[in-house]
């Protein structure tokens, strides 16, 4: 999908304030998807939360470089990136300064891993089942309660459709690993591989 213009930004605002029925959004999150310059459309939404069209802005899919751009224009209250147990790359560094800089880190997939699709991978490394097991919970609660506990500014995409799946995502929330398990876990990072 190509890039949308600051014109084009400006009209998907437009239209989904239009279509919710509201008189501004209060999060808009700059969908990147490449490594240049973002300050052209970081300046439109940025004109747009001045004009009360928007509250606050954040940005998704970014590096360090755009989101200190990004800053330099208008303050970014959300980093929004791919992490998880098994992919963390360059996200580790951007979670970290976003936790100096008071900014929220919401990842996505941090449940799915790998497979990159809706729910918990259908494929599980040995030694998160055995921690699970151990625990006494599924999976996809280790990996939910692992990216909560990787700061206090870091929050989590946790869809569901059933009131089960709602429970256990609340229940992970509370879920705290020793540094032994941590260990554990941490080791899976397939993206430093």
């Amino acid at each position: 999908m190509p890039r949308a213009t600051p014109e084009q930004l400006r009209g998907q605002v437009e239209e989904n304030i239009r279509q919710l029925g509201l008189e501004h959004l209060d999060v808009v999150n700059l969908r990147i998807q490449d490594a240049g310059s973002i300050a052209d459309r970081f300046a439109a939404l940025s004109v747009l939360r001045e004009a009360g069209l928007i509250r606050h802005l954040g940005v998704s899919e970014t590096n360090l470089e755009q989101l200190d751009e990004a800053q330099a224009i208008a303050p970014v209250v959300c980093v929004q990136n791919r992490y998880g147990i098994d992919h963390r790359g360059e996200s580790d560094s951007i979670l970290r300064i976003c936790g100096e800089r008071g900014i929220a880190f919401v990842p996505f997939f941090a449940i799915s891993g790998s497979s990159q699709v809706s729910g918990a991978s259908a494929v599980e490394r040995d030694e998160l089942i055995a921690l699970a097991r151990a625990r006494g919970v599924t999976p996809a609660q280790v990996r939910t309660a692992w990216t909560l506990q990787r700061g206090s500014n870091v929050l989590t995409i946790s869809g569901t459709s059933n009131l089960a799946h709602l429970e256990e995502n609340v229940t992970a929330g509370a879920l705290r690993f020793s540094d032994e398990e941590l260990a554990v876990l941490n080791a899976l990072d397939e993206s430093s591989n």
